[in-house]
Parts: structure tokens; sequence; C-alpha cells
């Protein structure tokens, strides 16, 4: 076995670490977005050796360290600033719906003659997967600040296998599906088709709907009473339907209750 002096140890570890840190530099050159670094000086072995950590600090300016033998170091971050994030909704543009809850707070808690845009889709149903981001794009367009829509609108999306009940409840047997409500009332209901027509058939409802005037409204309301009138009937019974089933997950819970 070979044995090394002191200081034959110190040139090799001191050569390891150099070849290391050029390395280092030749990747992050060649990073298409660097992220921010900060060197901390360290000793080890008698030797000054350097590691990098990840800062999230601004790039280009200075911090204090200080290394082990106590002595206070300035040193100065390298690196190029990160993109700050886009601004987004609570929800996002889309809110998906968990729950009987959620989506009854939806179609309610909301301003005065406010659409609200329903997607009802199947993990299994491979046309919903590639009206993913067409729904999500409109939902974004009609949120953007310059947007102005006549009234305000919002867009949800429901999954059927983690919600059967409300899938069950409103008798949607196709995918993808569409509603729209406004003030609690369902003023349409559709299947939307296939993909290349997804654009088409939802954008230019919901365009037709968001424009339509106060006097048509009360028009449309009076022809299709009946079929507004079932709409908040399903909206009742899943009201129901979560206050029971809520009822009998509390006396379950609770232990005071006897077998």
């Amino acid at each position: 076995m070979n044995h090394y002096s002191s200081m034959e140890r110190k040139s090799r570890m001191a050569s390891m670490i150099f070849l290391f840190l050029a390395l280092v530099n030749v990747v992050s050159a060649f990073a298409p977005h660097r992220q921010n670094f900060a060197l901390q000086r360290a000793t080890h072995f008698g030797l000054s050796q350097s590691a990098l950590f990840m800062s999230a600090a601004p790039a280009n300016v200075t911090v204090a360290t200080s290394t082990s033998d106590g002595n206070a170091e300035v040193i100065t971050l390298q690196g190029s600033q990160l993109k700050p994030k886009p601004v987004t909704l609570e929800h996002g543009p889309v809110r998906a719906i968990h729950s009987i809850e959620e989506f009854l707070d939806a179609l309610e808690n909301t301003e005065e003659n406010e659409l609200v845009v329903v997607k009802i889709h199947a993990k299994f149903c491979k046309v919903c997967h590639r009206v993913i981001l067409k729904f999500k794009k409109m939902a974004h367009t009609f949120g953007l600040p310059g947007a102005n829509p006549p009234v305000p609108i919002r867009f949800i999306s429901v999954e059927a296998m983690s919600n059967p009940k409300i899938i069950e409840q409103l008798g949607v047997k196709k995918f993808p599906f569409l509603q729209i409500y406004r003030n609690r009332e369902c003023v349409a209901s559709f299947g939307t088709g296939p993909a290349h027509n997804f654009q088409t058939a939802v954008g230019g409802t919901v365009k037709q709907k968001l424009n339509m005037p106060l006097e048509e409204w009360e028009a449309f309301r009076t022809e299709f009473k009946s079929e507004i009138s079932s709409g908040l009937e399903n909206l009742e019974l899943l009201r129901i339907h979560a206050a029971v089933a809520n009822d009998c997950t509390d006396k379950v819970n609770d232990k005071s209750v006897s077998p």
C-alpha cells in the first residue's frame, strides 16, 4: 500500500477540487437558465476548499459568511435572476371540483348574472384529454385583465370518477359534457362532441350567453321553464344527499353514540 506525505495528500486534494470547480463552471456556462449560487468557503485538511449551494438571493449581490476558523468573509453571488412566476387565480383558470359541496358552492356563491361554465369529463375518455388545454386556454382568455366580459364568468371542471353522485344526478351519459349556469339556473347543457368541434361548440355557446341582453334572458327563461326547473331540482337533491352523507359521517365519528 502506498503512503503519501501530508503535503502530497493536500496537493492531490487541491487538484481534484480545482477540476471539479472547472467542470461546474463549464456546465453552468451552457445551462439555458442558470440558478443563483452562493459560494461558501470551508477549510479541510488545511486547504481552502469551495462548496456550491442553491440560493434564492438576487444575482450579483454581496453577502457575509464565515469560515471554519470564525473569520468573517464577504462574497459575491453570481448567476442570472430567476424569472418571476406569473400571477394566477386562487384555483387557477379552472377550478377542479372534488365534492358536492364544492360544486354547489361554485354555482351559488356568485355575483348577479355571473356565468359558471362546467366541463364534465372522465379519466377514461380520450376526447376529454384532448380538450383539457382548449378549456384552460378559454378560461385563461376570459380571465385576462383586459378581457372585460359583459358579465363575470368562471370555469370549473368535474371529473366523473371522483364525483359519481353529481354525474348520476345530472344524468350525464357521455363525455365531455358541458353545462352553463346563471343565477343557479342551468341555461345550457350538451355533449361537446369530437375534440376538433370543442372550440366551436363551447366557445360559441359561451360567447352567445355572455352577450345575451336581459330582455332575451327573460324570454329564454320562459321558453325553457321546465328544463330550468328540473335543473334547480337536481341541485336541491344534491344538497340533500350531501347533508345526509355528512350527517351519517358525523354519527360514525361520534364515539358517544352507542352501537
